[in-house]
Order: structure tokens, then sequence, then C-alpha cells
């Protein structure tokens, strides 16, 4: 928060900031299926090359909907009143850490945490593949 804002007033820009961000996706992922419906019917020898596009897309879309989901929750903890507190810890997220990512659960040591602990997750899950010479 800035100096001399009281913490209504950062609450606010924390909430414009937010509405904006959820705007910008919404409208984005619009655009996205309006340009699909205009395509119309393809040659067959551009399936190919529009199969691996609607696949980048619906990744894409995949993580929109994702930043979608954690700006709406932080819309929430706004309404709820505990904006800004870390969801593990339930201390203070750093009001920097807010203003690059409002969207923030978790303090910087937490984040830490639960990214380790999902790489560690993601490691175990994936198959082995065995290199024979």
């Amino acid at each position: 928060m800035k100096a001399g804002q009281s913490p209504a007033n950062g609450n606010q820009s924390y909430r414009a900031e937010l509405e904006e961000k959820r705007t910008g996706i919404l409208r984005t992922l619009g655009a996205k299926f309006d340009i699909r419906a205009a395509m119309g019917r393809v040659a067959e020898d551009d399936q190919a090359q529009i199969s691996h596009e609607e696949f980048i897309s619906l990744q894409r879309n995949s993580l929109d909907y994702l930043q979608l989901r954690l700006v709406d929750e932080a819309l929430s903890r706004l309404d709820a009143g505990d904006f800004g507190i870390c969801q593990s810890c339930s201390d203070p997220i750093a009001a920097k850490r807010l203003r690059a990512l409002p969207w923030a659960r978790y303090c910087i040591d937490c984040q830490n945490t639960v990214a380790e602990d999902l790489d560690q997750e993601w490691r175990s899950a994936r198959p082995r593949v065995a290199v024979t010479a």
C-alpha cells in the first residue's frame, strides 16, 4: 500500500485492478471463440495446422480460465475482508507482492513451499523412461 493511503483506499485500488484484469481475460476469451467461429469450413490440407492451433488455443484458454478463477477468488477475499492474508500461514502478504500479483493467495515463503511441493509431486508422478545404449 502506498504511504499515506488508508487500507480502504488500497483495497479499492486492488479491486479496480482485479476487475480490470477480469474484464481483459473475459474479452480475450470471447475474441478467441469468435475467431474460431468465423473460420467456417477449411481445406483438408490445412486441417493438421488448424488442429495444432486449436490445441495451443485450448492450452491458453486453460491458463486464462485459471487466472480468471484466481482473480475471482481475490475479489471474493476482498468482499469477505480477508484480502492480503496468506491462505496458508495467515500472515499478511507483502504489499509489494500484492501490487505485482493482486490475486496472490500466499506470502512469498508459503508460495515457495507450495511450488516445491507441486514440483516434487510432478516429478514423482511423471513416468520414467529407461534409456538403453
